[in-house]
């Protein structure tokens, strides 16, 4: 006899402090992430309208909205039915114009769901699937994970729902806030001297570059295609120097913000670089589990007046690793505490912008890491994946990499409206250029 399933878990709960973050941020300017993937083959309609509505089902996220109760933001289960999750069906033609439109596409107060599946669809067997999150309910990893249900649910997967429970923030399932008081007091007091005296290392902001945080905005995304030799020789590089491709990523980066300055001199930047929280948090959260589960650490480099790839790579690598073992990263769910006296409006929108701002200036590196083979039925082959993710007001550049098929997919996004767009363009053709030096 088949074991009844699990009712489907709704979710009740107010925001933890880094869903907060990014949900107050959105009120300033759209902060919308998209995961895509370049398809061959036929995939049918009807088959993804039931995956899309299984896949919902699965993810109390998916059956969500943001409410303010009390002045505080909760997310709210709704029926599945009353909000679903349908495809957008477009032609193929211009693709990349329209992900890079739904960066700038709020998703509407108060309704669900938070997150839209777009369907290019060409006349031959070529198509692109793109799946858009409003960010405080998602981040790369995850959402790249729904993604790649849904077409599995489409193709080769026909078992029922498999219902995950509604998960908590990571501020609740963070291992330093159980700790007894004093000793997470100290931990986090360690914590936000270390980010001072980061702050008062005077990295240097990129020339050009105007910080104002606006509600309009003009995101441009550039792809920085890196094919599969040059992904290799990296990789090879990255193990033979003690590194890791983050680091390379951020090295290449630093170097040719560094070469907008004009001059070889020494000088410090900073980078931004998006950590995955789910090893130093409770729940044995995957990949699997939609949610905000990452923290953004900022790292000052000393660049010498002819800096070095490898060892600046290692640097990096070695910085990173330090914040993250010594428990540092998940400090981050202490930024906005929940209290009563603390309401979500406009108001605390700008002061938690303004705090933002106060961090050393940099760009930031999303590195989603490498994927597995995704093995898909009917015919249908994954070609690539990407993502893409809207620019925070502080930072002149943003780089995203995802790895699949032996190929790395790497997009540089900027604000055209704060950052000339061919200054762009030379920091990505400088970013590659380092690549590929090093990995010659």
């Amino acid at each position: 006899m088949t074991p009844a399933l699990e009712a489907p878990a709704p979710i009740d709960r107010e925001l933890g402090s880094t869903e907060s973050i990014y949900w107050l941020l959105d009120k300033l300017y759209c902060l919308n992430f998209v995961v895509f993937a370049e398809l061959e083959g036929r995939l049918d309609e009807a088959r993804l309208r039931a995956a899309l509505a299984i896949v919902q089902d699965e993810n109390p996220l998916l059956r969500a909205h943001i409410a303010l109760l009390g002045g505080h933001p909760w997310f709210q289960a709704v029926p599945a039915h009353t909000a679903p999750l349908q495809p957008d069906i477009r032609g193929l033609r211009g693709w990349r114009h329209d992900i890079e439109q739904q960066l700038q596409q709020r998703f509407e107060a108060g309704r669900a769901p938070l997150a839209r599946w777009l369907w290019f669809r060409g006349t031959g067997r070529k198509s692109v699937v793109a799946m858009s999150f409003q960010h405080a309910i998602a981040d790369g990893r995850s959402g790249l994970a729904v993604m790649l249900d849904v077409l599995r649910r489409a193709t080769v997967d026909t078992s029922a729902p498999h219902y995950k429970p509604a998960r908590a923030s990571s501020q609740a399932l963070d291992l330093i806030h159980q700790k007894p008081p004093l000793l997470g007091a100290l931990q986090g007091l360690q914590f936000w001297m270390a980010r001072g005296k980061d702050a008062l290392q005077f990295a240097q902001q990129l020339p050009g570059y105007d910080p104002t945080a606006r509600a309009q905005r003009d995101v441009k995304v550039l792809p920085l295609p890196v094919g599969e030799a040059l992904s290799k020789r990296l990789r090879e590089g990255a193990r033979q120097h003690g590194t890791t491709i983050q680091g390379a990523l951020g090295a290449a980066l630093l170097l040719a913000l560094n070469e907008q300055f004009g001059n070889p001199a020494p000088r410090r930047l900073a980078l931004n670089s998006l950590a995955d929280l789910r090893p130093v948090l409770n729940g044995d959260l995957s990949d699997r589990d939609l949610g905000l589960y990452v923290s953004t650490l900022s790292t000052v480099h000393a660049l010498e007046t002819h800096p070095d790839f490898w060892a600046l790579a290692r640097e990096i690598r070695a910085a990173l690793k330090q914040l993250i073992d010594a428990g540092d990263a998940n400090l981050i769910n202490g930024v906005l505490p929940s209290s009563p006296a603390v309401v979500s409006g406009e108001g605390m929108a700008r002061l938690v912008q303004s705090i933002a701002a106060l961090g050393p200036p940099a760009s930031m590196l999303t590195n989603l890491g490498h994927v597995g083979d995704v093995d898909l039925g009917d015919g249908l082959r994954l070609k690539s994946l990407g993502a893409v993710v809207s620019p925070p007001a502080q930072h002149p550049i943003c780089v995203t990499a995802v790895s699949y098929a032996g190929s790395m997919a790497l997009h540089l996004l900027h604000d055209a409206m704060k950052i000339n767009s061919q200054q762009a363009r030379d920091i990505g053709t400088a970013m590659m250029a380092h690549l590929r030096g090093a990995a010659s």
